[in-house]
C-alpha cells in the first residue's frame, strides 16, 4: 500500500467519526440550524480530485456520514456532553489532517474529531498491513520469532541423474574386486580347496541407472565468531566418495547419513578453526579429491589480503582415517609395531595466493602436501592357514577403489598337509606422501561470461619401485605376493626371465590434469550456461586411490582420458547438465570405460 493511499484512508476514517460527533453536538440546536456537511463534503471531493480517494469510495463515505448523522439526531440526551467533545474534535482533527496530508486541506475547511476507538482501528490496520508487507518481502520483526530461530539457516539440493556405463568389448574379464574381499572374510586363493572365483568387477556389460542425491544442511550462528554446521545426505554407508543413491530396490526406503557435522570458530578476522566432519578445507583439489569427500578431524586456515591486488592463505589439518581396535592382536615380536603406531592418519598443509591482475583477470596458485601415515600394508609373520586372523590384517585399507599396487598381507603356513587353504587379505604396497600444485587463470569476458584455465600436477614423493617389490616379496616362499592387475608373468615369479615388455609390476608416481571452462561462473538463474573440457593422467601409485574422482574410470588411479560437460540454467536455482567421460587403463590388462551422466539439479 502506498503512503498516499494509507493517508487518505486515515483521513477518511477521521472524517466519518467527526461527522458522527458533529451530529451529536448539533442535536442540542436542532431548531436553530440543521447539521451541515458542506465542509466534510468539500474535503472529500478535494481528496477525490487529488486522486487520494476514488469517486465510488467517496460517495460511499458521504452516504455513511449522512446515515451516522441521522442516527446521532436520536441521541438528544447526550447533547450537552457532545458539545464539549465537538469543540475538542476541531483541534484534534486539524492536527491529524496536518500530519497526514497538509497539502490536501483547503482554506476554510473545518476538520472534525477522531475518537479513540477509530484511532485504535487505524493503528491495528496499519500494523496488519506492515506485517503483511514484511512477510511478502521476507522480513520478520525481531520479536516475531525466538532468538535461536533467527540464527538458523537451512540449505540443500536435490539431483536426479541418468547414468550410462559403456564398457569396451576388448576389456579383460578377470578384474578382482579386492575391496569386497578386504571388507569381508579373507579369500582362499588355493584352487585345490576353493573352486569358486573371487568377486569380479564388471568389465564388459553395459549398465544404465537412475540415481538420486539429496542433501539438507543446517547452519546455526551460535555467536558472531562461532557457527555450527550439520548436513545429512543420501549414499552408501562405506563410500566416502559418493552421495548417490541408486533407485529401485522394490521402492524400499533410501538411506540417509551424517554427511557433515563440524564447528567453525573464527578467533580473528580471516582465521578459521574447524573441528568435526567438515567440508574439504583445501582449495583446488579436483585431481586429488572427489567432490563428495568430507574430512574427519581438525583443521585451521588463515587468509589475508595484501594490498589491493593480492591475497594469500594457509591451511593445515590432521585427519584420522582409522584407529586400530582396542582388542586387536598383540605380540611380543619386536618386528610388529605397537597398537598406537597402527592408526592411520592424513597430515596435510597447503599455501597459496591469488593476484587480481586487472579488473577482468585473476590468477591463483597453491601448493599442498599430504602425508598418508600408516596406510601401507605389512607382511605378517608366519601365520597358520586356519587362524581367525593374522597379525597384520589391520593394515589392509578400510576403503579403496582401484589402481594402487596391492600385495597379499599374510605369510600363510600350512598346519595340516591335507588342508592347503590360503586365505588372504590385501594391502597397499606403496607409501604415500603427495605433493600437489594447482594453478588457474580466470578472465571475465563480459557480465556472466568467464573463461577459466586450470592445471593440476601431483607426485607421490614416497614412491619407490624397489621398496614396493621388497614389501611384496615373501621370504618364506621366495615369491612375490603383488596381486593387483598389472602386467605379470609366471616365469618371473618363479625366478626366471619374462618375455620382452612383461614385468612383475608396472606403476608410476605422477598425475596431472588440465581443464578449460567458459560460461557463467555459477549457474544461478535461467539462461546461465557453462561448458567444460578436461584431460587427466593418473599413474597407479601417484595418488591414494580411495579418494579420487569416483566417476572418472569409475574411480581410482591407473587411468587416463578426457571429459566434456555442459550445464544450462532452466529457472532460478534449477539447472540441467550432461557429462561424457572416456577413460582407459594406463598399464596392465585393458579396461576402457565411457560414462554418460544427465542431471537435473535443484538447490535451495
Amino acid at each position: 500500500m502506498s503512503s498516499t493511499t494509507q493517508a487518505g484512508r486515515i483521513l477518511a476514517l477521521a472524517l466519518l467519526s467527526a461527522t458522527a460527533l458533529s451530529g451529536l453536538a448539533s442535536a442540542a440546536h436542532a431548531q436553530d440550524a440543521g447539521p451541515s456537511q458542506n465542509a466534510t463534503i468539500n474535503l472529500i471531493r478535494a481528496l477525490v480530485k487529488k486522486k487520494v480517494l476514488g469517486a465510488a469510495e467517496a460517495e460511499a463515505m458521504i452516504a455513511q456520514a449522512q446515515a451516522e448523522a441521522a442516527q446521532a439526531q436520536a441521541v438528544a440526551q447526550a447533547a450537552t456532553s457532545a458539545n464539549t467533545a465537538a469543540t475538542t474534535a476541531q483541534a484534534s482533527a486539524a492536527s491529524a489532517v496536518a500530519a497526514v496530508s497538509p497539502a490536501s486541506a483547503q482554506p476554510g475547511t473545518s476538520v472534525r474529531y477522531v475518537p479513540q476507538f477509530v484511532r485504535d482501528q487505524i493503528k491495528d490496520e496499519v500494523r496488519a498491513e506492515v506485517l503483511a508487507d514484511a512477510k511478502t518481502q521476507g522480513l520478520v520483526a525481531p520479536e516475531a520469532v525466538p532468538e535461536w530461530v533467527r540464527g538458523i539457516k537451512i540449505t540443500g539440493d536435490l539431483r536426479g541423474r541418468y547414468e550410462g556405463r559403456f564398457f569396451d568389448n576388448g576389456n579383460a574379464l578377470d578384474f578382482v574386486n579386492i575391496g569386497a574381499i578386504n571388507a569381508g572374510s579373507p579369500y582362499n586363493t588355493d584352487p585345490a580347496t576353493n573352486p569358486y572365483n573371487p568377486a569380479i568387477l564388471n568389465s564388459r556389460k553395459d549398465r544404465t541407472y537412475l540415481r538420486l542425491r539429496a542433501r539438507v544442511g543446517i547452519e546455526a550462528a551460535i555467536d558472531p565468531q562461532v557457527t555450527a554446521y550439520i548436513r545429512i545426505a543420501t549414499g552408501a554407508q562405506n563410500n566416502p566418495v559418493s552421495t548417490n543413491q541408486t533407485l529401485g530396490g522394490y521402492f524400499s526406503d533410501k538411506d540417509l547419513w551424517l554427511d557433515r557435522a563440524y564447528v567453525d570458530y573464527r578467533p580473528v578476522d580471516g582465521a578459521h578453526v574447524l573441528v568435526g566432519r567438515m567440508a574439504n578445507p583445501f582449495q583446488m583439489s579436483e585431481l586429488v579429491w572427489d567432490d563428495d569427500v568430507n574430512l574427519d578431524g581438525v583443521a585451521g586456515s588463515y587468509q589475508r589480503k595484501i594490498g589491493s591486488a593480492f591475497s594469500a592463505f594457509a591451511t593445515a589439518g590432521a585427519f584420522p582415517l582409522d584407529y586400530v581396535a582396542d582388542d586387536g592382536p598383540k605380540t611380543a615380536l619386536s618386528s610388529i609395531k605397537t597398537d598406537s603406531d597402527k592408526d592411520k592418519w592424513i597430515f596435510a598443509g597447503q599455501v597459496g595466493g591469488a593476484w587480481q591482475a586487472a579488473d577482468t583477470i585473476k590468477a591463483s596458485l597453491d601448493v599442498a602436501y599430504y602425508d598418508y601415515t600408516g596406510v601401507t600394508g605389512a607382511l605378517s609373520p608366519s601365520c597358520s592357514n586356519i587362524a581367525d586372523y593374522c597379525l597384520t590384517d589391520y593394515s589392509r585399507p578400510g576403503f579403496a577403489q582401484r589402481g594402487n599396487t596391492l600385495f597379499a598381507l599374510r605369510d600363510i603356513t600350512t598346519v595340516d598337509p591335507a588342508n592347503t587353504a590360503s586365505p588372504q587379505y590385501y594391502g597397499l604396497a606403496s607409501k604415500f606422501r603427495v605433493l600437489a600444485v594447482s594453478g588457474a587463470i580466470d578472465w571475465a569476458l563480459a557480465d556472466d561470461l568467464q573463461l577459466s584455465l586450470t592445471a593440476h600436477y601431483a607426485q607421490n614423493l614416497a614412491y619407490d619401485r624397489a621398496d614396493i617389490l621388497a614389501r611384496g616379496f615373501n621370504p618364506s616362499s621366495g615369491l612375490s605376493q603383488i596381486a593387483n592387475n598389472n602386467e605379470t608373468c609366471s616365469v618371473e615369479l618363479s625366478g626366471g626371465v619374462c618375455p620382452a615388455g612383461k614385468a612383475v609390476f608396472k606403476s608410476g608416481d605422477v598425475a596431472w590434469m588440465v581443464k578449460a571452462a567458459i560460461g557463467a561462473p555459477a549457474i544461478e538463474e535461467g539462461g546461465d550456461w557453462r561448458l567444460e573440457a578436461a584431460y587427466r593422467h593418473i599413474e597407479p601409485d601417484a595418488l591414494l586411490d580411495a579418494f579420487t574422482d569416483s566417476d572418472f574410470h569409475l574411480g581410482g588411479t591407473n587411468a587416463e582420458g578426457w571429459s566434456l560437460a555442459g550445464t544450462y540454467g532452466l529457472r532460478h536455482h534449477t539447472s540441467v547438465g550432461a557429462r561424457w567421460m572416456s577413460a582407459q587403463e594406463i598399464s596392465g590388462p585393458p579396461f576402457k570405460i565411457d560414462l554418460m551422466q544427465v542431471d537435473l539439479n535443484v538447490k535451495f
